[in-house]
């Protein structure tokens, strides 16, 4: 009878302690089975090469399949596809400058025509105070403008005229002669220099007697074996 006594009185004094001890042992001891539940389980549970071929999406050609860690783990697939040609960086608009050629014909100088080409009809001079006729092209500008050549040629003859005072004469392919008159006295050009369109022949002066009543201009002139026409058509082309 004294040991039952004894047992009551520890329950009465340590039960809560030994309840607590056998709860944390019945934890312990789900956690272990449940662990050991889990390894039996793993291998059961692994996909079928049957599964896998229905799972997995078929690669493109050149493709390759990423292996898996574990028998039955499946990982994203990333097909190796062709790659993609590479974009061309735009071509860039650049305007190149007109190519000079034999052909090519340009203004001798740039300025408001003061007076026309004339050859069926006559026309005022206001420095002789008549009329005749004018075979040229009076282009206005201050002394000094530069004078180029029209076209591609040879210096014919650099000279001066009793009338039309310093004048530049450049022959040019198919019978073509331009004639620029009523310059300063120092050209830039001498006789048998071969010329480019463009090139400077020299400035604008007040050389020309016959037109000194004028404002200062380039008298420009053309002709074909000989025979005078039109400044405004030959420079068309």
């Amino acid at each position: 009878m004294k040991w039952k006594q004894s047992m009551k009185k520890l329950l009465r004094d340590k039960g809560y302690y030994l309840t607590f001890a056998l709860c944390l042992a019945a934890v312990a001891v789900s956690g272990w089975l449940y662990v050991r539940s889990l390894d039996s389980t793993d291998d059961e549970l692994s996909v079928p090469e049957a599964v896998q071929a229905a799972v997995l999406p078929t690669l493109p050609e050149g493709g390759e399949r990423a292996a898996a860690d574990k028998p039955g783990q499946i990982r994203p697939i990333h097909p190796v596809g062709p790659t993609a040609p590479a974009t061309e960086a735009p071509s860039q608009n650049v305007t190149e400058p007109p190519v000079k050629t034999a052909a090519t014909r340009l203004r001798p100088l740039e300025g408001e025509v003061s007076q026309g080409y004339s050859m069926d009809k006559l026309a005022y001079n206001a420095t002789t105070r008549d009329w005749r006729t004018h075979p040229g092209l009076d282009i206005a500008a201050p002394e000094g403008s530069e004078v180029r050549a029209a076209a591609e040629g040879r210096v014919l003859a650099v000279r001066s005229d009793d009338l039309l005072g310093r004048i530049v004469t450049v022959e040019h392919e198919g019978g073509w002669v331009t004639h620029y008159a009523n310059l300063a006295e120092e050209t830039a050009v001498t006789a048998g220099e071969q010329v480019a369109a463009g090139q400077k022949l020299g400035t604008v002066g007040k050389t020309a007697l016959a037109e000194i009543g004028s404002e200062p201009h380039l008298h420009f002139a053309v002709y074909k074996n000989n025979v005078p026409q039109d400044p405004e058509a030959f420079l068309a082309g």
